[in-house]
């Protein structure tokens, strides 16, 4: 586990030592305003594991961190994590198939999946609708006077 300071939960923000204010410093590192004491979320676990160790595979880290490897796969999906360039793992955008090194997306596929939600959000004549309080939420033809 973390070496340089206690594992912190993301509701917490009293510092364990004191109970003083704990404030987010970056890279998942909380510093207690009041007597100093470190203490990381996962991120920062994983960062300093890495920082130490260097490249590791997510079963290295899970282990040599307690994390499991299903919140360090958030972490990477997340794109907080990436895969090294001297890796001979290889990810996949989950819509095109082309390679990449973190999150789920290529960029050109996440643009794209961006500018669909922007579309999507914008207030036209479906969304209008969507809007109202239709009893079986079908949709309708608007009255053009």
């Amino acid at each position: 586990m973390a070496e340089e300071g206690t594992r912190i939960k993301h509701s917490t923000i009293v510092c364990t030592e004191c109970s003083g204010v704990m404030r987010y410093k970056g890279a998942g590192t909380y510093v207690c305003e009041d007597c100093g004491h470190e203490e990381l979320d996962d991120y920062g676990v994983v960062r300093r594991f890495l920082e130490k160790r260097g490249p590791s595979n997510i079963f290295e880290i899970a282990e040599g961190t307690g994390i499991s490897r299903s919140v360090i796969s958030g972490l990477f999906k997340e794109g907080r994590l990436e895969v090294s360039k001297s890796s001979q793992v290889t990810v996949y955008c989950h819509r095109c198939g082309m390679a990449i090194r973190s999150g789920e997306y290529c960029s050109r596929c996440q643009a794209e999946i961006d500018k669909l939600g922007e579309r999507y959000n914008k207030k036209g004549t479906y969304n209008a609708l969507k809007d109202m309080n239709n009893e079986d939420g079908s949709m309708r033809f608007l009255d053009k006077k």
